[in-house]
């Protein structure tokens, strides 16, 4: 027998969908297809590279030293990065990979110069943060680019909060600068490091050996911080006062900037 539920099935069976979805709105923007990887960084403070930004120059001169085909773009909005940081690739299929993931892509393979390059990152990255961020005539002549754009206010309010994250950070990671964060401290840091790669350095052309590398890349970009800034500091003066022993890494630094 019948129940009052069949003709409502029956009606149902005999619906069919010919397509589906029943409707198709084209979307309203499509971006343009990106022919090759796209390399986001922060604008240069000088014509001498690309990029001043430490992070950023490492990241370029380690696909240049790999000859990895990208595009580069510049921006000042770190906010775009998939970590809210610079640089980031932008893959044509429209990954994003953020600054901490390019080498894994990169697929670099292992690294014969851990120890130095700890070393470098434990010495010479903290000086540059500090003189970038920390130091006060250091932010008024770089920090502060990072910030162009904003409105005055608005650039105070953030590099108060990005040079007290950098402090932050730095007293955190290294007890022996102490509570008072002394600049003094980590500049010795920093001269101790570039003894210790100037003897590795000898008389080759990259630290690496032969070939350019992780380690190269980042004490290039390092370098080439303290070497471009505007201001002085305890570092620029012992690379660049006349006889100093450290003109071999002044030369490194030339070295690489020419292919980069």
């Amino acid at each position: 027998m019948a129940t009052p539920e069949a003709p409502l099935r029956e009606i149902l069976k005999s619906i069919s969908f010919t397509q589906f979805p029943l409707c198709h709105i084209e979307p309203f923007f499509v971006p343009e297809p990106i022919p090759r990887p796209q390399l986001f960084v922060y604008p240069p403070t000088s014509s001498a590279t690309p990029t001043t930004d430490v992070e950023c120059l490492r990241i370029l001169a380690l696909l240049k030293f790999t000859n990895y085909e990208f595009d580069l773009h510049y921006t000042s909005e770190p906010n775009s990065s998939p970590n809210a940081q610079l640089p980031y690739l932008l893959l044509p299929d429209g990954t994003a990979i953020d600054n901490q993931h390019i080498e894994d892509h990169l697929s670099l393979g292992d690294d014969d110069n851990v120890a130095y390059y700890a070393l470098a990152k434990h010495g010479l990255v903290p000086a540059t943060e500090y003189l970038v961020w920390v130091d006060p005539a250091g932010f008024a002549g770089i920090g502060g680019r990072y910030l162009e754009g904003y409105s005055a206010v608005v650039q105070m309010g953030l590099g108060w909060i990005r040079s007290s994250g950098i402090a932050r950070k730095l007293q955190s990671g290294m007890a022996e600068y102490g509570a008072a964060l002394d600049g003094d401290v980590i500049y010795e840091n920093a001269v101790r490091a570039l003894d210790s790669l100037l003897v590795l350095l000898g008389e080759g052309e990259f630290l690496d050996g032969e070939r350019l590398g992780r380690l190269d890349a980042l004490v290039f970009a390092c370098l080439n911080a303290f070497l471009d800034a505007p201001v002085k500091s305890p570092v620029r003066t012992l690379l660049t006062q006349h006889g100093s022993k450290y003109k071999p890494l002044v030369d490194y630094v030339l070295r690489i900037t020419e292919k980069v």
